[in-house]
Parts: structure tokens; C-alpha cells; sequence
């Protein structure tokens, strides 16, 4: 049968729109997806879906009640998109808005619905649980509304604990609240708009927002022509009259980029393998990311500021106030006490009383909230202490018998033993950024370092550093793939390639490096120079001094003397970031250095001040010695 021309163009239309009736258009949104579509989105590696969490209330007598429905739906569609791997369910839009009886809050204008909280949350678990089971591994919340942010932290940390060993992750994002409200208020206040104009609740930036996304939810008309509404029309504290897409679209980017930036860190973070039980990593790039100045974990919030100095000649512990630099209390501990050392919990500061190789060993705890001590705990040669990076052991430094010793992480009591024969004097540690190993340095004895298998419980090798070299402190770089190590004989720091366990760099510094601590934000190394190339020269106003090093060029960028000589030791970083406290270990002194300018302030402590710790420090858990935080 032969075709005419017009017959056969017909059928190639028909077999086109056939195709393309078969073929759905690809949409981000569950609900607009069959189920075989979730399916497969799901086999091809969709694997996040995004939660989108609005709000019927009242914004005023121009802005129609589904504000945040519409903005969340819009604004997480545009993430779902950008992240490219994602897809969005429907909003939830009956959420807590006031009580009932009698009404209160939005609740006192009409077409506002509330729901009890409880019902909300359950709402919010059921939901993510129906979606994990369909496969997707990464579940966010994203709420528009300011009502609810502490329900969604809530809800997500009650789903990871529940999916601990699933593979599933839940995620409520604060960037996106904090890039909506404090954010855009930024961004509008650099274009000359007041807060007063701004405002928190329908007013110029909440209605900007809205006509940026659903301009039709806007009357217009009516919000340009009539005078400005207040409190009682439902407006607080703003004037939405001169609201305009123009301005919203500002804000529209600010919350899409900087919600897809945290999501990409805080996922990143989750494909990092961590040992079972370690809190997650959130930064890969900077695992000191919740160190940063400020970030004070509830654990840590309430405690006295102090700076606790163990005196090793004195056996006492002085404690300093940060703010006024004076002694405000002193007490006697047990023999040669070496380190205040936060325990992992962050409730606890362990002093640890190394007798001077005696059977006379023990800890001290300090309750940090009153600053006082409680009774010893008798326990082998504590020179130093840390601990498993799940919190589930402390790992007590007997440098004189070579050995870690395993305990209970709040009674003290022995669970294991581990010997590193070849590491005398073995002092200092810091763990790999996944917690599966520890490198620590064995002081004396050809200057070794010794790379411990966490999880075998197993010394995994050596490495010589040299045939005169005396490794002190250790610390991990922010991205993990090198250990700076202080080398009090060689003047610098060592660079080891964790992993690999070589030697690949050194970095001079100055005379007798010891400790390192970084800085609030993850881009310094403060090296402190004791002054001494090794104990035997030790003396008072030696060439003491700080060198400061920079993570991304691993170069020395400012070197800090101390005036008149002197012998900086062990410390630690002030919770702002803006003081490095350590000990002057042969002048019986406590530095303060201010870590901008280098300014040196000496407060006269007892003898021979060596692992001070300054307390509270921010960060979500403590790995050990004078603050290891995480």
C-alpha cells in the first residue's frame, strides 16, 4: 500500500504525540508524578526529597492567608532544582498558629488554622518515615514559618536516631529561616530600607517575597493606595507600601543559595564514613566547623568562664577569671598534675595527675558549672587523656609504661590495654577525621610517631622522624589529610600524610615548638615556641614566642615574642576566638595573647604551669587533652 505525502506526515504527527503523551513532562514535585515515575526517580538516584512546610494564617489585610504556602512551595522547588537530585512533596499547610479557646496569636483574625503541636510533629515523623521507606536516603524540612523551627530540629533529630544504621538522614536546614528573615533584612537594609520599614511579620520583606513567587496573592491596588496598616490590621513592626518583586527576587536568591550551599555541606558531610557512633562530620573541608567562635553546645553554655592551670611543681590548680585576668580561686590535687583535659561529654574537666611516674597517679574532675573539684580516682601514670571519638571510652596516656589504657569514660574504671612498645614517652594524639585512627608522638627514644587502629585496637606502624627528634603536640588539619606535628628538638612542625603515614612537609617555626591549637574558624595553626629545644636547657625568659600558620598555604605568617623572653606552652583558644591562654611553663605564668595583634598579658600563677584549659569552648563533643573539640 503506498503512502501520499500528506498520509505519511499525518502518521509521523500522530506517532510524535503519541510519544509525548507517553512521556510525562519531568516535574520536581511528588504529586505531580504517578507512582512507577517516584520509582524509578528513586532507582536513578533521586534519593532527596524535600518536605515543604507553609502555614495558613493571617499577613495583614493585603497578602491572601497561603502566604507560606505558596513561597515554600515556590522557593523549594527552585532548591529541588538547583541541587538536581531531589524531589519536592506536598507543603504541609495546617500547622501550629495560636490556641483555640480562647483564640490567641493569628488565631484572633479569621481564616487562620491551627493544629496542636503534637499533632503537627506527628504529622511532620509520619511523613518522612512513609518517604524513607520509598527509598529516599536524605529527607529535608524546610519551614517558612518562624513558629516551628525548634519542632523541625526536634523532629530530625529524633529520625536520625531512629535511622542510625539505616542510611537514612534527616535534615532542617536553619539557613533556610535565618536566609529569609535575618538575611534579606541584611540585604534590604543595604538598599536604605529601615527596620522599621522591614519588618517581621507582613511587612516590606515579607511581602516582597511573596510577590516575587505569587504576585497574584498580593492586592496590590488597595496595599499602594491605602494607608499603613499596624498591629491591628495583622502588620508588626513593618510597612509593606513599598514592597515590590524587584526587591523580593534579592531575597528569592539569598534563600536558594545559601539553603543549596548547607544542603550540599551538611549531605557531603553524611557520605563521609565515620566510625559507628561518632557524631557526624558537617564539614568535610573544615571538620573544626563547630568549634567556630561562639558556637557553645547546651553542654558547655551554662559553665563559669574559667581558665583552669595545673601547676606541676605546686600540684595545685589556679584558676584564672578570662575577663579580669586575676587568680579568683586555687586548690591542691593530686601529684605532678599535667593537663585539664574537657571530658567528650563536655561535663566533666579531668585533671590529670601524673605523680612523676609514682603508683600515686590519679584524676581530678572539676565541675564546670561551680568550678570546684570533686574526690581522685586512683589510675596509672595519667600524663595525658583523650577519648574515643564515639565517647564510649577515655583513653588514658600512661607515657612512662608506653601504653593506653581504655577506661569508663566517667568512672575511670579499666576496660583494655594497648602497648606501643617502640613509642617511649608517648604523650600527645590527635584522631583521623572519620575517627578510624589516632596519631600519637612518642617524645623520647629516637622521636617516633605511632599510628593507632581505632577500631582494631591494634598499633598499626611506626614512623621515624628523625634520630634526634622530640615530637610534641598533635593536630589534624581542618580537611584531614594532614597531622601537624611540634618538634621541640627540630623548630618546626612536621607534615604527615595520615593516611599513607609519611612524612611529606616541615614547616620551621621557632625555638622548641610544643603545643598547636586552631583558631575559632579553621584557617590558623598557633604554634607555641617554648623556648627551649629540650628539657634539659629549659629556663626562664628563654626565646619563648608564637608562630601563626596558615592552613591553606601551610606557610608561617606572623610570629608573636614574648616581651622580655619566656616559655609558652599548653592552652587553648577563648570561646570568641579573640585570646589564646597558655601556660609560661618555666616562668610560673599564664599568657593572654591577643590573637589579632599579638599582645601579651602575664598573670603570675604556681610552679611550673603546663596543660592549661580554657573553659567553656565551643563544639558539639571533646576528643581530650587541653580541648580537642569537634
Amino acid at each position: 500500500m503506498r503512502l501520499t505525502a500528506r498520509s505519511l506526515l499525518f502518521s509521523i504527527l500522530a506517532l510524535v504525540a503519541s510519544a509525548a503523551l507517553a512521556q510525562a513532562p519531568r516535574s520536581v514535585l511528588l504529586d505531580e508524578l504517578t507512582w512507577t515515575e517516584v520509582r524509578d526517580a528513586v532507582r536513578a538516584g533521586t534519593t532527596t526529597v524535600i518536605i515543604p512546610i507553609g502555614g495558613t494564617e493571617q499577613s495583614g489585610p493585603d497578602v491572601a492567608l497561603g502566604k507560606h504556602n505558596a513561597r515554600v512551595k515556590v522557593l523549594a522547588r527552585r532548591i529541588a532544582e538547583s541541587l538536581g537530585d531531589a524531589l519536592v512533596a506536598p507543603v504541609v499547610a495546617y500547622v501550629p498558629e495560636g490556641n483555640l479557646a480562647p483564640p490567641s496569636s493569628h488565631m484572633r483574625f479569621p481564616g487562620t488554622i491551627t493544629v496542636p503541636r503534637a499533632a503537627f510533629v506527628a504529622t511532620l515523623e509520619s511523613a518522612a518515615r512513609s518517604l524513607e521507606i520509598h527509598g529516599f536516603r536524605n529527607v529535608v524540612f524546610l519551614g517558612d514559618h518562624g513558629g516551628y523551627q525548634r519542632d523541625l530540629m526536634r523532629v530530625a533529630a529524633r529520625l536520625n536516631a531512629a535511622w542510625a544504621h539505616s542510611g537514612a538522614r534527616a535534615f532542617a536546614p536553619p539557613e533556610y529561616y535565618a536566609a529569609s528573615s535575618r538575611g534579606y533584612a541584611a540585604i534590604l537594609r543595604a538598599r536604605g530600607y529601615s527596620d522599621e520599614e522591614i519588618g517581621t511579620h507582613a511587612g516590606l520583606a515579607d511581602t516582597s517575597l511573596l510577590l516575587a513567587v505569587a504576585p497574584e496573592m498580593v492586592r496590590l491596588e488597595r496595599l499602594r493606595g491605602g494607608p499603613k496598616p499596624g498591629p491591628t490590621e495583622g502588620v508588626y513592626g513593618g510597612d509593606p507600601r513599598r514592597a515590590s518583586a524587584e526587591l523580593g527576587r534579592l531575597g528569592v536568591e539569598q534563600i536558594v543559595a545559601s539553603t543549596v550551599a548547607a544542603l550540599r555541606r551538611d549531605m557531603a558531610a553524611q557520605a563521609a564514613p565515620t566510625v559507628p557512633g561518632m557524631p557526624p562530620v558537617v564539614d568535610p573541608a573544615n571538620l573544626y566547623s563547630e568549634t567556630g567562635a561562639g558556637r557553645l553546645s547546651p553542654a558547655a553554655r551554662k559553665a563559669l568562664p574559667r581558665v583552669y592551670v595545673p601547676d606541676l611543681r605546686s600540684s595545685d590548680v589556679y584558676v584564672i577569671d578570662p575577663t579580669s585576668y586575676k587568680v579568683v580561686d586555687r586548690f591542691m590535687v593530686g601529684m605532678g598534675p599535667q593537663h585539664v583535659v574537657p571530658a567528650w561529654d563536655l561535663k566533666t574537666l579531668w585533671v590529670t595527675n601524673n605523680a612523676s611516674r609514682s603508683p600515686e597517679g590519679s584524676l581530678t574532675p572539676i565541675d564546670p558549672m561551680t568550678g570546684k573539684p570533686g574526690p581522685a580516682i586512683a589510675v596509672d601514670d595519667p600524663y595525658n587523656m583523650y577519648f574515643t571519638a564515639d565517647g564510649r571510652e577515655a583513653i588514658v596516656v600512661a607515657e612512662a609504661f608506653a601504653r593506653l589504657d581504655f577506661r569508663d569514660p566517667h568512672t575511670m574504671a579499666l576496660h583494655s590495654r594497648l602497648q606501643a612498645p617502640e613509642c617511649k614517652g608517648i604523650n600527645h594524639g590527635d584522631f583521623s577525621i572519620d575517627g578510624r585512627y589516632a596519631i600519637f608522638t612518642c617524645e623520647f627514644g629516637g622521636g617516633r610517631l605511632a599510628k593507632i587502629d581505632m577500631v582494631k585496637r591494634r598499633v598499626a606502624g611506626y614512623l621515624r622522624l628523625g634520630e634526634n627528634a622530640m615530637p610534641q603536640d598533635v593536630r589534624v588539619s581542618p580537611d584531614g589529610k594532614l597531622f601537624y606535628v611540634a618538634d621541640m628538638a627540630a623548630g618546626g612542625v612536621h607534615l604527615i600524610d595520615g593516611d599513607r603515614f609519611e612524612k611529606v612537609g616541615f614547616i620551621a617555626t621557632g625555638v622548641g615548638p610544643h603545643g598547636l591549637y586552631p583558631s575559632r574558624d579553621g584557617t590558623k595553626l598557633y604554634v607555641a615556641n617554648r623556648g627551649s629545644p629540650n628539657m634539659h636547657e629549659a629556663r626562664p625568659h628563654g626565646p619563648g614566642s608564637i608562630s601563626v600558620i596558615d592552613f591553606a598555604t601551610r606557610k608561617v605568617v606572623a610570629d608573636w615574642p614574648i616581651p622580655g623572653g619566656g616559655s609558652p606552652d599548653m592552652g587553648n583558644v577563648s570561646a570568641d576566638g579573640k585570646t589564646l591562654w597558655l601556660s609560661g611553663r618555666f616562668d610560673d605564668v599564664v599568657y593572654a595573647i591577643d590573637t589579632a595583634t599579638g599582645a601579651v598579658k602575664s598573670i603570675p600563677v604556681g610552679k611550673e604551669p603546663h596543660g592549661l584549659t580554657v573553659w567553656p569552648q565551643p563544639g558539639r563533643y571533646s576528643l581530650g587533652h587541653t580541648g580537642n573539640m569537634r
